[in-house]
């Protein structure tokens, strides 16, 4: 999953909660049935699929176990793409809100 298609799920549920006038799925009255809330939660979680791939077949060519053991640690794409990816997961599709 590229993250032009990220940006544009992002893009796409911040929209539908703007045309609920909300800031979160979770306060839809609608979320029950949301397929686009599923949606962004089915596209976030591949992209967490895909990007803990990407950093563990980086680390296992380096022959680290590890991030940290790595000298690019804080420009690597490849970590930061799964922080950002893990980011967007643990929202559970509520488009970058969190509600604890």
């Amino acid at each position: 999953m590229s993250a032009n298609e990220i940006e544009s799920a992002l893009k796409e549920i911040k929209d539908c909660q703007t045309n609920h006038n909300t800031t979160s799925c979770m306060f839809c009255k609608s979320v029950a049935d949301c397929a686009k809330k599923n949606d962004f939660e089915q596209k976030t979680q591949d992209n967490l699929t895909q990007q803990l791939t990407a950093l563990q077949s980086c680390q296992k060519s380096k022959g680290f176990s590890s991030c940290l053991n790595c000298a690019e640690l804080l420009e690597c794409s490849v970590r930061n793409g799964y922080v950002a990816a893990v980011y967007l997961s643990m929202n559970r599709g509520n488009g970058g809100s969190f509600e604890f």
